[in-house]
């Protein structure tokens, strides 16, 4: 049997790294509505919004993409860096919702974010074919 199947060795501490932000995801969203029913303002946040946290969600694959290939690696590497990016895309559309910004003034940031990701260099994957 493999790790896989037994559920035992270095494979079931990645397992859980894909459980570690998504569930720290939740409970975060899960106290700032808590905090929101118990009466507790915050003036930076438009509840009109409240769907946009949804869109937040979407950070988390990404996130722990970064989070195992770090642990994998040791190091940020240019996979790391292109997870991380793709969630910080994620994070700036659900941020400009739900503080409900104006798309055209906040529209440069997509700008930016393109040329950084331009300069990050991922290794390639090699297709079925092994050419690249």
């Amino acid at each position: 049997m493999t790790d896989n199947e037994t559920n035992t060795g270095t494979n079931t501490v990645a397992w859980r790294g894909h459980r570690i932000i998504p569930a720290l995801l939740v409970v975060g969203v899960g106290v700032i509505f808590l905090c929101g029913n118990l009466g507790v303002q915050f003036p930076f946040l438009n509840w009109a919004n409240w769907w946009a946290w949804f869109i937040l969600f979407g950070a988390a694959w990404p996130l722990s993409e970064a989070w195992d290939r770090y642990r994998a690696v040791g190091t940020v590497d240019g996979a790391v860096a292109h997870s991380l990016l793709n969630a910080l895309a994620i994070v700036m559309v659900a941020m400009i919702f739900i503080l409900d910004l104006s798309w055209g003034t906040w529209w440069p940031l997509f700008v930016i974010y393109g040329g950084v990701c331009m300069l990050v260099r991922e290794p390639r994957r090699r297709g079925r074919d092994g050419l690249r």
